[in-house]
């Protein structure tokens, strides 16, 4: 309270306690209190009272990681020696609004040092979308520089035109996997919402008029004939001649919903991408994205594996459907495979090719494998005990 004006300040945790600061220690001198520490049970914030809207000071020690929540995490150690001040140098330049201009008030201790003689960065994804690049080779982990994956993406509005993934309830931009060359700077992300981008390291701000991307179907299906014969395999079916053949669409807009015959989902991703610009500041800048798509009513399946190769300009990535590799510097598909292309028609075991989405009762095959090594089990448990009784 300030004269007639009252503000009201609300804070993301429960307040443990809280401390005015004033110029003097002395509380027989005037008191004029410049700042208030606020001490939350997962944060410690400093409101600054000198300056119109009452703004808080920027926090220069990462108290708490879960800003918010972490998905997924990524170690690299013994990085080159200039990687560390690059990202540096392109996170002090992204914009801090909301913060006091003044500096951190507090100061004391001593920090040591016991700083590792190579560079070491950790980098987290984040239920938001976000990426953040951590410097580990001091003692406590410092922010160098922060990605934000959903700026490629369109924001809803409201909660009816919320995307409908029918993958996730919420959070449809989290972060599940991370593929990152330390020498290339290439990134590569993969999303809770089948959907994959790739960045390209820059110092330079540039403005992308169209964001590219590329469309993937990946989904198969197999209709199951039930043989009596359990030496009788059904054939693999060969690319583009199966039930559901797989296509790359690649894109430069986003598709619209599209329905078959049947009136079931069609050739639609889960997220939409912007169709407008995009203005991208120093630091990761957008390749590609590539987004799974609904394929005969099927929703796609979560991506599981991830891999960059920025020697060959290659990014692979699979899921429980199959697996894609995709040349990101033509912007073009390579390999599309599906589960049950990866058998091969020379398996010893000559499994049953099956989908994974539909549960099965193990084979005979199977069941005759799994009796196997239960005789072993039960033979070599006797043998222990015969070597046991002779000992004693």
């Amino acid at each position: 309270m300030h004269g007639k004006s009252t503000a009201v300040l609300e804070m993301d945790y429960s307040i443990v306690d809280f401390l005015t600061l004033c110029e003097t220690p002395y509380p027989n001198d005037f008191q004029e209190p410049y700042a208030v520490v606020v001490l939350l049970e997962k944060d410690l914030v400093l409101i600054d009272l000198a300056q119109n809207g009452y703004p808080i000071f920027e926090n220069p020690y990462p108290l708490s990681i879960h800003e918010s929540p972490v998905t997924c995490c990524e170690y690299f150690a013994d990085c080159p020696v200039d990687l560390i001040p690059a990202l540096y140098s392109v996170g002090a330049r992204q914009k801090r609004q909301g913060y006091s201009k003044k500096e951190w008030p507090i100061n004391g201790g001593n920090w040591g040092l016991a700083a590792q003689s190579y560079p070491e960065i950790i980098i987290t994804g984040h239920a938001d979308g976000s990426i953040k690049f951590w410097d580990a080779s001091a003692i406590t982990l410092q922010v160098l520089y922060k990605l934000k994956t959903s700026k490629v993406f369109e924001k809803s509005r409201n909660k009816d035109d919320r995307p409908s993934t029918d993958i996730v309830d919420e959070d449809p931009y989290a972060i599940q996997i991370i593929s990152w060359c330390a020498e290339s700077r290439m990134l590569c992300i993969a999303g809770v919402s089948a959907h994959v981008i790739v960045y390209r390291f820059s110092k330079q701000e540039i403005t992308t008029e169209v964001i590219p991307m590329l469309e993937v179907r990946l989904l198969y299906e197999i209709n199951y004939i039930e043989s009596p014969d359990p030496d009788q395999v059904p054939p693999l079916p060969t690319p583009g001649t199966g039930p559901n053949p797989q296509s790359i669409v690649p894109q430069s807009h986003p598709s619209t919903s599209s329905s078959s015959s049947d009136g079931l989902r069609d050739n639609v991703p889960c997220l939409k991408v912007k169709n407008s610009s995009l203005k991208e500041s120093p630091g990761y800048q957008v390749e590609l994205v590539i987004q799974l798509v609904w394929v005969c009513g099927e929703p796609p399946q979560q991506i599981t594996s991830l891999a960059i190769n920025s020697a060959y300009g290659l990014v692979v990535f699979g899921n429980c459907n199959g697996i894609a590799m995709v040349d990101y510097l033509q912007k073009t598909t390579l390999l599309n495979l599906g589960t049950v292309e990866l058998y091969g028609s020379n398996d010893p075991y000559r499994r049953e090719p099956r989908s994974p989405r539909k549960s099965r009762q193990p084979s005979g095959g199977m069941l005759a494998v799994a009796s196997c090594i239960c005789g072993l089990s039960s033979l070599y448990s006797e043998s222990v005990k015969k070597l046991r009784t002779s000992y004693i």
